[in-house]
């Protein structure tokens, strides 16, 4: 039996517009293979024509909800035969729309952030929406592009970006070989002045972090904790050329 890939069916789309750069379509099909038959949930952030969140429906046909919210009240005026496919009007970091969003689904295991692409709002929005992300989901932003632009909020040499800001947290992913050496408080100090730095960093829910021309992939661990390396495994009985445990750093 065929089962049509996420390219097959954006570029075959018929009704309901829906807008993707090409190279996002084969990250989609290799990212989402895997969880494909799972009941899964996914928020997408800007919603447009609507035509993508048909397109994640058909692609997980065993999925539970497929939430989208836009700031547009036109969207308000889009119909779904699937009754799984939800619409919230209003700004994704007020507190209503959180509360109407989370009553629908209380964890997601992808939100796609397609919204207003300006830094700040990434920047919000993943702060407020990454600890609905269940163990081992993802949080991806697309039109990343927009962050190297100042009418954004962008700009390559702005150390305030939600580029920036991601770029820095690759370093978190490996935070057990330098936590001796400075604190996360101290090192986010140009992002979080008054407030604390997110628990969800702290406590080490920052799996892995993926750069694509216009693609940020953020992937929640499946536990918690900074200790990601786990334990050091030699397989093998002969050593004729370095005795085990050797020099490698530790």
């Amino acid at each position: 039996m065929h089962y049509s890939s996420i390219r097959e069916l954006h570029t075959s789309k018929q009704g309901k517009v829906s807008d993707k750069w090409d190279s996002y379509l084969d990250f989609y099909d290799e990212s989402l293979a895997s969880i494909r038959g799972n009941q899964v949930s996914i928020l997408e952030i800007g919603v447009q024509n609507g035509g993508s969140l048909e397109t994640w429906a058909q692609y997980f046909s065993e999925g539970k909800h497929f939430v989208g919210c836009d700031i547009d009240s036109n969207c308000g005026k889009l119909q779904y035969d699937d009754p799984r496919i939800k619409i919230v009007i209003g700004d994704v970091n007020t507190q209503d729309s959180y509360r109407q969003i989370t009553t629908v689904s209380p964890d997601f295991d992808l939100i796609i952030d397609d919204g207003s692409h300006q830094s700040i709002d990434i920047l919000n929005t993943f702060i407020n929406y990454f600890p609905l992300i269940k163990p081992g989901g993802m949080f991806i932003i697309e039109d990343a592009h927009c962050l190297y632009m100042q009418n954004f909020g962008g700009g390559i040499l702005n150390e305030y970006s939600a580029q920036y800001f991601f770029k820095k947290l690759t370093d978190v992913v490996s935070y057990q070989w330098w936590e001796s050496d400075l604190n996360l408080q101290t090192y986010f100090q140009g992002f979080f002045i008054t407030n604390d730095v997110p628990s969800f960093i702290k406590d080490g829910w920052i799996d892995s972090i993926l750069f694509k021309n216009s693609i940020v992939c953020i992937k929640k661990s499946k536990r918690p904790g900074h200790d990601k390396l786990g334990n050091r495994i030699v397989a093998g009985s002969e050593a004729m050329v370095q005795t085990w445990g050797g020099t490698r750093p530790v």
